[in-house]
Order: C-alpha cells, then sequence, then structure tokens
C-alpha cells in the first residue's frame, strides 16, 4: 500500500512538472498580427531582429498574420517566483531594488497588494553604475525599445567601412525633447559627420554621455556649459550620416551612447541603465 502511494505521489508530481507553465526564464510564443514586422516584434520584446531569426530559423524578413514565433525574454529582467508570505515590499527589500521600480517591471499584476505563491514576476536588473539617471526622453513620447549595441552599422565617409555601433537607438518623433541623463559639463557641440547635432556630456572624471541626431538644441547648449539632471538639451531628429546639415537617411531617433576614457577611450553598453531609468 505504502508502495503504491508513493509511487501515485511520484508520478502526480512529474505530470505538475511537464505540465506547468513556463515561467519568465524560458522562451515564449508570439502570434504575428497585422502591421507587425520583425523590428516591431523585436522592439516589444527587447531584442532585434537578427535574433529574432536566428531562433525562428528565418532566413527572409517576411512573416504571415497568425504565423507563431519564439521571442525570448527580456535581458534587463530577473525571473522570479513569489514565496509563501510574501509582498512586493518583502521582494523589493531581498532583490535591493526600489518598490516602485519592481512595481513599474510588473504591469501585468492588475493589484500590486494581491499576489500569491507561485506567481512568476520579473526582478528589473539594477545597473552596475549611474542608477539615479534621469531617461533622456518623457515618458510616452518613444518607441519600445531593444538593444542595438554592437549591432554592424555600414555607413562611412568613404562608404567603405563596417563597424560597431556605440550606443542604443530609441526612436521618438521629430521634435520630443531630449533630456540630460545625468548632471555634468558639456564637452563637445556642434556637428559631426556620424552623428549629426550631438551633444557630450562628461558625468564624471572617465565618463562621457552622448546624445546624437538632434534636430536642434536648446537655448544655452554650448562647450563648457555646466547641466543638470532632466536639463533639457535638444530636440530629436534625423542628422547625420554626412556633411553639416544632412537630414532624413534614417527615421528620427535618438542614439545615446556611454563612454570611458580609462584605459583608453571605448563605449560601453548603455542599454541596461536606459532599461532601469524607463521603469
Amino acid at each position: 500500500m505504502k508502495k503504491g502511494m508513493k509511487q501515485l505521489l511520484y508520478s502526480a508530481a512529474v505530470f505538475t512538472l511537464l505540465t506547468a507553465a513556463p515561467s519568465f526564464s524560458s522562451a515564449a510564443s508570439y502570434t504575428v498580427q497585422p502591421s507587425d514586422t520583425l523590428w516591431i516584434i523585436g522592439s516589444k520584446h527587447s531584442t532585434t531582429v537578427q535574433q529574432l531569426k536566428k531562433q525562428n530559423g528565418l532566413t527572409s524578413d517576411s512573416l504571415v498574420i497568425g504565423q507563431k514565433l519564439l521571442v525570448p525574454d527580456p535581458p534587463e529582467f530577473v525571473a522570479a517566483t513569489v514565496l509563501q508570505g510574501d509582498t512586493l515590499w518583502k521582494i523589493a527589500k531581498r532583490s535591493a531594488i526600489p518598490l516602485p521600480k519592481l512595481i513599474a517591471a510588473n504591469p501585468q499584476l492588475p493589484n500590486p497588494n494581491n499576489i500569491w505563491a507561485g506567481l512568476d514576476i520579473r526582478i528589473p536588473k539594477l545597473p552596475g553604475q549611474y542608477a539615479n539617471g534621469v531617461f533622456p526622453l518623457p515618458k510616452g513620447t518613444y518607441t519600445p525599445f531593444s538593444n542595438t549595441y554592437a549591432d554592424a552599422r555600414t555607413w562611412s565617409t568613404d562608404g567603405s567601412e563596417v563597424r560597431s555601433h556605440e550606443g542604443v537607438d530609441i526612436l521618438a518623433p521629430k521634435g520630443t525633447a531630449v533630456y540630460s541623463a545625468l548632471p555634468g559639463t558639456i564637452v563637445n557641440a556642434g556637428w559631426n559627420e556620424y552623428g549629426g547635432w550631438r551633444v557630450t556630456v562628461r558625468v564624471d572624471a572617465a565618463t562621457t554621455f552622448y546624445y546624437a541626431h538632434l534636430s536642434k538644441y536648446a537655448a544655452g547648449i554650448k562647450e563648457g556649459a555646466k547641466v543638470s539632471a532632466g536639463q533639457l538639451l535638444g530636440y530629436v531628429g534625423s542628422t547625420g550620416y554626412g556633411p553639416e546639415g544632412t537630414e532624413g537617411k534614417f527615421v528620427p531617433h535618438l542614439h545615446f551612447g556611454v563612454y570611458k576614457s580609462s584605459p583608453s577611450y571605448h563605449s560601453i553598453d548603455p542599454y541596461l541603465m536606459l532599461k532601469w531609468w524607463s521603469l
């Protein structure tokens, strides 16, 4: 009798494991909707067209309405399961993140005060630095964005260079306000053949933030000027990829980059910072 009961319990446990809903840590299924493109789907799920094509074995960008695609979980989150007796406040404290950030990372919860053991939630990843930054665009003005850092870029002054993208692109309508993410000193302002009208702000002794493709500057934005976090720098545009005044070679967006000067001048990936600031 005891042996039969053990076998029954074991079978029930196996069945539960096999039929349990997938957690946030596994890939999810997405159904292609009218007007969807791989870029739109990638933006919704914080991934790139190249990654979607690789994950789904696609050889072209063509999609069919109703087609099922595998989409990865966003890299800016860690999957977690609510424990017995948990509240979001307890989880936020245990994860060493602010409660408002945890709530913002889980918009699927209709009532943040009503959670239960076994519920899957997402814990936003705290960036390694500059967690107190301000998102450079107003809420509700920009398209959901994925990580375009290190993507291939082919434009160059002589047309022969293939280079690595040194920032993250955030699409927004031309004229959208662009704010300084941190306080600092403007070290570059003016035309750049790649970045168009751009602003570079030194935020500490070894770090600069780079805002590119602006349509125009805010008043008082010039080299040597001090700026505060949240201060208006300029407006989204599509300038660059040519001599001064070139615009319209791509859709309007903000290119945001972060550069370090030590041990040598180099870019770093700003994606986690941007996602954290956007919450």
